[in-house]
């Protein structure tokens, strides 16, 4: 497959209250846009029920299930923002050391994903803390795995977001995951 271009997005450090565009951006660009509810899981027993742009907890807060109603795109923007919020707290909350606005925008689209509490016990997060930031795009890799079992769409996410960490910009990270990753094999260099 073709490479796309490199494009290295602005150096700005990250103010550790501001969302960064690019967070949301990947964000949207992976989970997808659905106003009813689907099984995130595959629709394995015990499965992720999400809606919207993958969240898992409705706008009355409780957790989205198969006969959660259907949601307009507005409405997922609205659980969307809050949800990236909460992911954006926990990285400010975690992360002891200043940050690039693209390393925020990685750790915050990891963090929406994975959870906060997955945050605070990865070594990615020791490496980040101890400022060993060339370790990250590696740790990210570590976490593909759903219920054991390593997948293409989360070995794909993880590379995206190491390529956003280290300054390529969410578009090109997201396509050059998408056309170069074929296989669990795959790691293209950035």
């Amino acid at each position: 497959m073709a490479k796309t271009s490199k494009v290295i997005v602005g150096r700005n450090t990250w103010d550790r209250e501001t969302i960064p565009l690019s967070a949301t951006s990947v964000v949207k660009r992976i989970e997808g846009f659905y106003s009813s509810p689907y099984d995130d899981n595959g629709a394995k027993p015990g499965g992720t029920w999400t809606i919207g742009y993958g969240t898992i907890i409705d706008a009355q807060g409780k957790a989205v299930t198969s006969q959660t109603q259907p949601i307009t795109e507005a409405e997922a923007e609205t659980l969307l923002r809050r949800d990236m919020e909460g992911a954006t707290r926990d990285v400010a909350l975690r992360v002891n050391v200043p940050l690039l606005e693209c390393e925020a925008a990685a750790l915050i689209s990891w963090t929406y994903n994975l959870g906060g509490g997955n945050l605070a016990k990865s070594t990615m997060l020791k490496c980040i803390n101890s400022d060993q930031r060339s370790s990250v795009p590696d740790e990210m890799r570590k976490w593909i795995n759903q219920e054991g079992k390593p997948l293409l769409g989360l070995l794909r996410r993880r590379w995206a977001e190491a390529a956003i960490f280290i300054g390529i910009d969410s578009v090109n990270a997201c396509i050059r995951a998408w056309n170069e990753i074929e296989s669990l094999d795959d790691w293209p260099s950035f």
